[in-house]
């Protein structure tokens, strides 16, 4: 597991406060260096993390860091579904605090705004972008994308616990709508996922379940993409034990014959391990072709 490494010396990080468009508060981090501006232009980028993480967690900031250093005012947040919060959001929601970030880039003088996301976070830019079409969004960069995160993904996870995985996985989702029509959708269900030799569980309320893994949920890159028409760069990870590179290339196919879409592929892990500064490097090339 990548080990978080102190803020650097010339990088100035700041904790923010701001506010979904829901009316919700929430806090997260402006990165920032003595540069003052991104090739004479004011670029804000909007850092979304992935699966149960924060703000300042694993494959965000050795991102943002150089990315700051080039004069990129630099924003994550965490969201409704940060950390444990995770247990009980509704992906159908998070479009909310995606928009407070932009809103407070805007604020601070950025014209222009790319929302970066990885893993999960991939998935909530193609969904905010998506359902919204915001104007105020200049570009999108989908890292480490899943094309499907609600049904194909989750069905794999039952492998680990029963010789039928989707007859398993049917099953799951039907508890968890049954609790939800009998008034208990605030319970607990376990979600096994295998993880090395061993298997992981992970806690969600029947409904935050049904909201991120169900085929009637939202969570999928691909049902978004479609209505995109802001330039977008995804960047799978030729490694990644999570996602594969040719769920990229499906997504990549798509996106409207009018939007510009770059496909670069890392070799790194989940959380781009050891390749940030490439990362970075690729995502200022995309923010300078806008």
């Amino acid at each position: 597991m990548p080990v978080m490494q102190p803020t650097p010396e010339d990088i100035t990080l700041r904790g923010i406060n701001y506010e979904s468009d829901d009316g919700i508060e929430f806090d997260g981090f402006e990165l920032t260096s003595d540069v003052p501006s991104f090739d004479g232009r004011d670029v804000g980028v909007l850092f979304l993390h992935g699966l149960r993480g924060f703000a300042l967690g694993a494959g965000i900031s050795p991102v943002a860091h150089p990315l700051a250093r080039a004069g990129v005012r630099c924003l994550t947040i965490n969201k409704r579904n940060s950390g444990k919060g995770y247990v009980t959001s509704d992906f159908g929601e998070i479009d909310h605090d995606v928009r407070g970030g932009v809103e407070w880039l805007l604020e601070r003088g950025c014209d222009d705004v790319v929302i970066w996301g990885r893993s999960l976070g991939a998935t909530e830019a193609a969904y905010y972008q998506g359902k919204r079409n915001d104007d105020d969004v200049d570009g999108l960069v989908l890292a480490a994308p899943f094309a499907d995160i609600r049904e194909r993904s989750t069905r794999g996870y039952f492998e680990a616990v029963s010789d039928d995985p989707d007859e398993a996985y049917e099953s799951f989702v039907a508890r968890a709508r049954d609790l939800v029509d009998d008034g208990r959708g605030t319970e607990i269900v376990a979600l096994p996922r295998p993880v090395g030799d061993g298997i992981e569980y992970i806690p969600m309320t029947a409904e935050a379940f049904l909201s991120y893994r169900s085929p009637d949920s939202a969570c999928a890159t691909i049902d978004w993409t479609p209505e995109i028409d802001v330039p977008s760069l995804l960047l799978p990870h030729a490694s990644d034990r999570n996602v594969t590179p040719e769920e990229a290339t499906e997504i990549a196919e798509t996106y409207p014959d009018s939007t510009t879409v770059d496909v670069h592929p890392v070799e790194a892990d989940h959380f781009f391990t050891g390749a940030e500064s490439e990362v970075a490097g690729v995502t200022a090339d995309f923010l300078r072709s806008l």
